[in-house]
């Protein structure tokens, strides 16, 4: 669990929002993590605490009292004498009180939601020989060789060293590139390029930092192909799928991304490209800077906060304003729908969850909005659908059957 992500359920913790799936989500964490590890991630900026409604009243003693009384957690600590009421800010034990307070305060509420407020359930009586999970680090690498390393089961370090390029998986996930000489990405004995493959499989996340130091998030079943290392004066990149990308600036080498018949070139921004096989279109959105979008015939330059939409059958460039959150949330770690079509929305059902979609009925006049946490489970979001629209699901193994 990352920084933001804790943060966001311990705050929806604390202003009681927090759904049941993220409470278990939040315990079972906290139950797992050692707490000095994770009394350094709540500082002052991620809890905004202070001395809020939500602790007034509670004193040193009452804190450890109230810990004490539940015998899953002990936490070996004297009390004074005589308890005064601490600012949980500013000092770090109270951080650690807090921690083991969430899951005192916290299996109490959730039993009680579970009692008092059980979700409706999906339609689906039958449970899924392999349970379906949301999606998380997943991804191969595959070498200039044809060899494939599986990310995920790679141990962290030095993946691959061939004197020109280290590569580099961090303890976070994450596949950082160093080019170790100027011709990491020619084969000195034919001068051809040296390419490497990221791959997400369906369920699957990855970041990669380039050679050149450019960032990338590959969303779930997308792929990126570059060389080892950048030379000459501009840097190539292939893309399918979708990805985010924190272009490094260099003016002298334009940063191109190629996807089927469009190229995006770029200096040094911030966008996004989702160009999946069975979208109809390929979009690309800015975030920061300026890029120039190219099709077979046509070109159009996009300013912050716009997106180019390039339709597969046609070599028409659609340009217009963005709604940055939805475009955003996959990298932030949501579903944001708009207005959108079932079958749209199952579309990143199936690539994140790893399950295949049957439709039985007319959907066409059905539309769907709202947001949903893409690290809950597929029960919840399923739910979540039926409860605002006049549709049924039925999880069948890992095929989810949408119904009238």
């Amino acid at each position: 669990m990352n920084q933001e992500q804790l943060q966001r359920l311990l705050r929806e913790y604390f202003d009681d929002t927090i759904s049941e799936t993220d409470c278990i989500v939040l315990l079972d964490y906290l139950k797992n993590t050692n707490t000095d590890t994770v009394a350094d991630l709540i500082d002052e900026e991620m809890l905004v605490l202070n001395e809020g409604p939500e602790f007034n009243g509670f004193t040193k003693r009452k804190v450890f009292q109230r810990i004490q009384s539940d015998p899953r957690f002990t936490t070996g600590l004297i009390f004074p004498d005589e308890p005064k009421i601490i600012k949980l800010h500013r000092r770090r034990w109270l951080k650690v009180a807090v921690i083991v307070l969430i899951g005192s305060i916290g299996l109490t509420l959730y039993y009680t939601n579970k009692k008092n407020n059980a979700p409706i359930p999906v339609t689906a009586k039958s449970q899924p020989a392999k349970p379906i999970v949301p999606g998380g680090n997943k991804a191969t690498l595959t070498l200039s060789d044809g060899s494939v390393i599986v990310l995920d089961n790679a141990q962290n370090g030095s993946i691959v060293n061939n004197g020109k390029t280290d590569v580099v998986k961090s303890k976070k996930g994450l596949l950082v590139y160093h080019a170790l000489a100027a011709n990491g990405a020619v084969n000195a004995d034919n001068n051809v390029p040296v390419y490497n493959t990221l791959t997400t499989p369906k369920g699957g996340e990855y970041q990669v930092v380039l050679p050149d130091g450019t960032k990338v998030w590959l969303n779930s079943a997308s792929s990126i192909k570059y060389p080892t290392a950048f030379i000459g004066n501009e840097r190539r990149v292939d893309l399918s799928g979708e990805a985010y990308f924190e272009v490094a600036k260099n003016k002298d080498k334009p940063f191109y991304v190629s996807i089927h018949n469009v190229e995006v070139r770029v200096l040094g921004t911030h966008f996004n490209i989702a160009a999946y096989s069975d979208d109809n279109d390929i979009t690309t959105t800015l975030l920061e800077g300026s890029v120039q979008v190219k099709s077979k015939s046509n070109s159009s330059v996009i300013r912050p906060g716009y997106q180019a939409i390039v339709n597969n059958n046609t070599d028409f460039i659609k340009v217009k304003e963005a709604n940055m959150e939805k475009v955003m949330a996959w990298k932030n770690g949501y579903f944001k729908f708009d207005d959108e079509d079932i079958s749209d929305i199952m579309k990143k059902v199936s690539r994140w969850y790893d399950v295949d979609v049957e439709y039985r009925g007319n959907f066409n006049n059905m539309k769907f909005g709202g947001s949903h946490y893409r690290y809950k489970s597929i029960n919840e979001l399923l739910v979540h659908l039926e409860q605002i629209g006049k549709i049924h699901f039925k999880i069948a193994g890992r095929r989810i059957i949408v119904m009238e």
